[in-house]
């Protein structure tokens, strides 16, 4: 096999795993499998980002026209057995009865009032924010937000209560730039589910039996999100890191910018290494450099400075938010530093 050397800038083949990959100049980057998509592979899922969401869209679809199938004779039944009771209700008196959240499992009467749980009577009124949805699933969340006094909203800040997101297996999504905030704004990541089971036994359910429990790219079970949401407090609270944001294309494909990685930072606990702060850093103070993976220019900036510098991948900041545990530096920093 020829040296990477060897290799022009962009050419793109097949291993001998059946993995698709591209040389960037420095390394092998796994692409889509999607023949002339030069999208990165969103790690484990074997596609970029934009054709797993045509193929959970396709799933979706057939998913749904199974289940209004299904649903058809449940509906029959029910308004045969409303009918026969609406007698007995003339002439026996009545009381109002909690709706409990796993009444309707075992086929029980629904009342066609909405009544919330216990949990949500005196909780604030819920903020939604989606991410990754398909049109029909918007759909049912403007539907939810009708029904439950809700509100729905683009962008993730204090005021949203919920993410509502994609799921590509039960309880394990995406990773987007919403899960992200979501995570350091310490609210609730939950799969779309919680919708459709709110909708259909018309109280809201207790989301944690909904909660996202992790992400495709990094483990389907690591919790960050529980965490975040329990703990309350910022990841990088505790620990004497200044971050500064040195790398121009981001990460996750070019998920992130400058400002918006910034924003997470702040966010995050940490200080934010800027120009107007750079002479007053206290000596113990730990620098952190996020920076591109080939950008050597970037270690001359911080030469003069007498702290102690890590020049590491946006990753090392991403994973920690998302996973809500500080990770071990060494695994992210850059190979020419280590040299």
């Amino acid at each position: 096999m020829s040296s990477p050397g060897s290799y022009a800038k962009g050419y793109v083949r097949w291993t001998a795993g059946g993995k698709r990959v591209m040389w960037d100049g420095n390394r092998w980057q796994q692409l889509c499998q999607i023949e002339k998509c030069l999208k990165r592979d969103q790690k484990s899922q074997g596609v970029c980002l934009i054709h797993f969401r045509e193929q959970q869209e396709n799933k979706l679809k057939t998913k749904t026209k199974k289940f209004k199938i299904d649903e058809r004779p449940e509906t029959n039944k029910s308004d045969k057995s409303r009918k026969s009771s609406q007698s007995k209700k003339a002439s026996i008196p009545t009381r109002s009865k909690r709706i409990r959240s796993n009444n309707s499992l075992n086929g029980s009467t629904k009342t066609s009032q909405i009544s919330p749980s216990k949990s949500h009577r005196s909780s604030r009124k819920l903020v939604l924010v989606c991410s990754s949805l398909t049109r029909q699933q918007l759909s049912q969340i403007e539907l939810f937000c009708s029904r439950f006094s809700a509100r729905l909203s683009n962008q993730i800040d204090e005021t949203t209560t919920h993410l509502i997101a994609s799921e590509v297996e039960q309880r394990v999504c995406c990773l987007t730039k919403k899960v992200f905030f979501a995570v350091a704004y310490h609210v609730y990541v939950v799969g779309h589910q919680w919708i459709e089971e709110c909708l259909s036994k018309q109280t809201l359910l207790n989301e944690e039996s909904y909660e996202i429990l992790g992400d495709a790219s990094l483990s389907s079970q690591h919790n960050g999100m529980h965490r975040s949401r329990l703990v309350r407090e910022p990841i990088f609270k505790s620990y004497s890191y200044t971050i500064a944001v040195e790398c121009s294309i981001g990460c996750q494909q070019g998920m992130f910018n400058r400002q918006e990685l910034e924003e997470l930072v702040q966010l995050s606990g940490a200080n934010l290494l800027q120009e107007d702060n750079r002479n007053d850093l206290d000596i113990d103070t730990t620098i952190v450099v996020l920076c591109d993976d080939d950008d050597k220019l970037v270690m001359k900036k911080y030469q003069d400075i007498k702290n102690k510098v890590h020049y590491v991948i946006p990753e090392f900041f991403l994973d920690s938010i998302v996973l809500y545990e500080v990770q071990p530096i060494k695994g992210y920093e850059l190979l020419y530093q280590i040299e």
